[in-house]
């Protein structure tokens, strides 16, 4: 690897790279590159993120979770704790490209299958208050699901039906409740509601990530006479603010954000890059420090790319302390999305 700048070259081998991966077994990580490579707006990227939907749908739970319905063994779940960790709303972040697919197609096989998925949580045992635990074993929030489920349940209140919307508000506002630091406006990793109590309570920098961009993304698509946009508004930029203060000199943000001690990362940076950037430009943020702070992440990361078009120094799932740096579905899907912000990251 060397220093690289951002160009349509540079994004071109990304988004190959990317179609070369076997993302048959993974939910959440794939659904990330979909959406990455649906930001390319080429068609040969399109065409491929489309086959995976396709074979998501084709490989949708009877329960109506897609993509094998998170139920597969992880390899790097013995990393933790939860040796028996089984998602419950990972699947629903490949529902977003679903419905992209539905949006341009208007084939009824993308709308039913979102259906499905988004009927799924219908039955989910949730918190007294209503919010949607992340896994099956307890009843925790994560903030990884204000982007796995909150952009999705906007999507299918866009094309669908309304009601998506409103679940996609009540979701971010318990999250933001029993997550977002009072102190800080940064997000814990996981809360769970019996005993009271987080059993993982770090600033995570992805996580973080999870909340700028899935906030984000909800309100693109939130009417703008939805009463919820206020709140997520106020959360977003109290977050943006934090993490804008915590980006390192070099224009990364550190792998736990508030700790220089950890290593600097790249699927968080790609993240806030991508979140300050779309934010700026739909005038949800106005300091223009939150652009120079975003293209500053993007311009590091380029150097991170290898000659395949492989994307480095991502942490390695699940969340937290201590993981591995390396390449993943979900980095890809990040720098690609980060790039479809910056004019000479889109391809023509």
């Amino acid at each position: 690897m060397s220093a690289e700048t951002l160009t349509p070259e540079l994004v071109n081998r990304v988004a190959r790279y990317t179609t070369e991966r076997d993302m048959e077994a993974e939910d959440w990580e794939k659904a990330v590159a979909l959406n990455g490579l649906v930001a390319t707006e080429k068609a040969t990227y399109v065409d491929a993120a489309r086959s995976l939907v396709d074979r998501s749908i084709a490989t949708q739970t009877s329960a109506g979770q897609l993509t094998y319905g998170s139920l597969d063994y992880k390899p790097w779940i013995d990393r933790t704790e939860l040796s028996s960790f089984k998602g419950q709303s990972d699947p629903a972040a490949v529902g977003h490209a679903v419905l992209d697919f539905y949006r341009k197609t208007d084939e009824a096989e993308y709308r039913d299958a979102a259906r499905r998925q988004f009927e799924f949580f219908d039955d989910v045992e949730r918190t007294e208050e209503g919010g949607i635990p992340h896994i099956r074993e307890r009843t925790e929030l994560w903030v990884d699901a204000i982007y796995m489920v909150c952009p999705f349940f906007a999507r299918y209140g866009e094309l669908v039906d309304e009601a998506g919307f409103d679940e996609a508000v009540q979701q971010i506002r318990l999250q933001s409740k029993y997550l977002q630091d009072p102190h800080t406006g940064l997000f814990r990793h996981a809360w769970r509601e019996c005993p009271n109590m987080y059993p993982s309570s770090t600033f995570w920098s992805r996580g973080n990530g999870w909340a700028a961009a899935g906030m984000l993304d909800t309100l693109e698509l939130l009417p703008e006479d939805h009463e919820g946009r206020a709140d997520i508004e106020s959360a977003f930029r109290e977050l943006a603010a934090a993490a804008l203060e915590l980006q390192d000199d070099s224009g990364y943000w550190h792998h736990i954000i508030d700790d220089r001690t950890t290593p600097l990362e790249a699927s968080g940076t790609l993240m806030f890059s991508y979140a300050f950037k779309q934010a700026y430009d739909a005038g949800v943020l106005e300091d223009e420090a939150y652009a120079t702070a975003a293209r500053r992440g993007i311009d590091i990361c380029c150097g991170v790319v290898d000659e395949d078009g492989a994307v480095h120094r991502i942490s390695e799932p699940p969340g937290g302390e201590r993981m591995p740096l390396g390449v993943t579905s979900y980095g890809q899907g990040w720098f690609l999305l980060a790039a479809s912000q910056f004019e000479d990251g889109k391809l023509a």
